[in-house]
This record gives structure tokens, C-alpha cells and sequence, in this order.
């Protein structure tokens, strides 16, 4: 999954719209931070799992290599640590430098000190780290930022992205470490917010054991009934859009010009089930004897079109716990 992302690059002047993000000291520019962010407000949590809760989430830059700033001329290359923090402060990529996080006409958001302030500007606790050697070639490096994810998805007003600093020799000038930007000529480079999630699945599960009460009757034995549910996101795409029928954006059912329904989700239901018969007995029942109850056990389940549903659910002598739900776009 990737979303859009918002990145700068911390130094004495505005970069929000270079090509490429620098982390390192060249000696003549000074120190430099990378911010990088995605907006994930649309990720939607009620309907996703992440696949791990402790390496599933991945921040992937690409390395471009080493880089000189002008008209330095320090030959010097060495090793740098790379390490991510957790941006704690409301900052705009077209406005961000060294000392201003944001700027909205005359007002100045400015950082806690320059280069950012551990506590007030970005969480000192480093979320992960990576080493880039003297002479290493182009690579994808990857910071594992599940926890903070995890953090944002619980309340995404927390979500001020990702800080990149040199942990090791910010201070000794050198090269700088150049990485692609979302600005970049070549979109299969760019920043990347990788999340592996839980496959999504239509499925039956079971209820707890139970006994069957009907006509007075009572299961000779406890039964266990199923339904179909819909796990990390499955039936959840729309199927067709109102609009074709000029209806709103966000309408999920209709009847049309010809009094036939119209839906435009998918529910998990059932697809095949087998019948089971359940010995009843009416020893307390003045009107009913004993008999068999037909009983339907969900088999399969699949995502189907909602007026699908409607019009080929089997009806049940004792029905299971399948429903029919109520499906609601909100795509709009």
C-alpha cells in the first residue's frame, strides 16, 4: 500500500521540492535532516489487520549514493548510522528549514531549537536504524516503523512522520547521503510506505455449542451453528456506482427506472452448506412428537452482490446465524 507522501529536507533553506532528500554534513552546507511523511487518513483500521505486530510496516527509501556540496571540497566519505525518530510537531513540506516547521502568511511555527528539539520536536527513542558504509553502492534501505503505525492508527492526529538524522557523525563534515524524493524522475524510487496486512478473507466461523429450541422441541444434543464473516477488508469494494442511475456519490442501493433494486456493495455469505438432521425432542410439547430438524451448516462463504443475496438465500427450517447485512459506501 502506498500513500501520498510529504517530504523535506531540514536545512538552512526551503527543499520541499528537490528531487532528493540529504541526511548527513557536507562541510560547506552544514548538517542535514530528511522529513518524510504520508497522509493516512483514508487507511481504514475497522477493516484491516496488520500481518505482524511487530515487522509489518516499512518506510523504504532509495540510495542514490554519497554527494559533495559545492564548492566544498572535503574528499572525506565515511560511515554514517542512520537513525528514525518519530516527529512529534505539525510541519509543512513548503515551508519547513532548520529553524520554521511551518509558516501560514506572517506566523512562524517555529522548531523548539534549531535542527528540531528532541521531546517537543521529534521523539528521541530512534525507531530503527541503518548503517551506510564509505562507497556503498545504490540500494533500498528499509526502517522498520511498525510500532509508531501502530501508534498513528490509534489516533492518526498523531501522525507528523518520520525524522532521518545521522546518529553517528552529524557533526564531522563529509559527504552528504543522497536519497530519492517524491519528486523524483523516476516514480519507482520514490519514498514508500510498505504495509503487509492479514489476507482478506470471507469465512465461515463457528458459534458456541448450542441447543436448538423449536415448536416447543429442544435439540437432544447441543448444535453447533456458523455464519459467514468478512475479515480485513474482504466484500468491502464497491460493485458498480450510483452515478450510472444519476444518483449520488455514496448511494448503495436503489430501484431503478424499472422497479428492479439496485445495490452497488458485497456481503460475505454463505455459497455452499451441507443439511444436517438433529433429533428434536417434544416431551414437553402437547401438539408436536419427536422429530428430525433440518439444519443448514455453512460449508463455503463468498463475497456476493447484495441484490444477488437478496434474490438466492435459501430459507431455513432453523436458520443459521447467516445475515444479511446492511452494506454502506463509504467511498464518498
Amino acid at each position: 500500500k502506498q500513500w501520498y507522501q510529504r517530504r523535506v529536507v531540514i536545512t538552512a533553506g526551503v527543499h520541499g521540492a528537490e528531487e532528493h532528500l540529504f541526511v548527513g554534513n557536507s562541510g560547506w552546507a552544514g548538517k542535514s535532516r530528511a522529513l518524510v511523511d504520508f497522509d493516512i487518513t483514508t487507511f481504514n483500521t475497522d477493516l484491516t489487520a496488520l500481518f505482524d505486530d511487530a515487522e509489518s510496516v516499512y518506510l523504504r527509501l532509495w540510495y542514490e549514493g554519497a554527494e559533495l556540496a559545492k564548492p566544498y571540497n572535503d574528499p572525506r566519505q565515511m560511515e554514517r548510522k542512520l537513525a528514525a525518530h518519530k516527529i512529534v510537531k505539525t510541519w509543512n513540506e513548503a515551508s519547513a528549514t532548520s529553524k520554521i516547521a511551518s509558516q501560514s502568511g506572517d506566523s512562524k511555527n517555529r522548531w523548539e531549537e534549531e535542527m528540531m528539539g528532541e521531546l517537543n520536536d521529534y521523539d528521541p527513542e530512534v525507531i530503527a536504524t541503518d548503517i551506510i558504509s564509505e562507497g556503498e553502492d545504490q540500494h533500498n534501505i528499509y526502517f522498520n516503523v511498525t510500532s509508531v503505525f501502530k501508534e498513528w492508527m490509534e489516533d492518526k492526529s498523531t501522525d507528523h512522520g518520520i525524522l532521518i538524522k545521522d546518529s553517528q557523525h552529524e557533526s564531522v563534515p563529509g559527504y552528504f547521503l543522497k536519497f530519492a524524493s517524491l519528486n523524483h524522475k523516476d516514480p519507482t524510487i520514490r519514498p514508500y510506505l510498505m504495509v503487509c496486512q492479514k489476507k482478506p478473507a470471507c469465512v465461515p466461523e463457528d458459534l458456541p455449542p448450542q441447543k436448538i429450541y423449536n415448536h416447543g422441541c429442544v435439540s437432544t444434543q447441543n448444535v453447533t451453528l456458523n455464519f459467514c464473516e468478512a475479515k480485513n477488508g474482504a466484500c468491502s469494494a464497491s460493485d458498480g456506482s450510483a452515478v450510472d442511475y444519476d444518483y449520488f456519490t455514496g448511494v448503495s442501493a436503489l430501484w431503478d427506472d424499472f422497479h428492479v433494486l439496485r445495490t452497488f456493495c458485497k456481503c460475505c455469505t454463505d455459497a455452499d452448506a451441507k443439511k444436517i438432521m438433529v433429533p428434536m425432542d417434544c416431551a414437553d410439547s402437547t401438539s408436536q412428537t419427536d422429530y428430525d430438524e433440518e439444519v443448514w451448516y455453512i460449508t463455503r462463504c463468498e463475497c456476493q452482490r447484495c441484490q444477488t443475496v437478496s434474490k438466492e438465500r435459501k430459507k431455513r427450517a432453523t436458520p443459521s446465524k447467516t445475515r444479511l447485512r446492511l452494506c454502506v459506501d463509504t467511498t464518498a
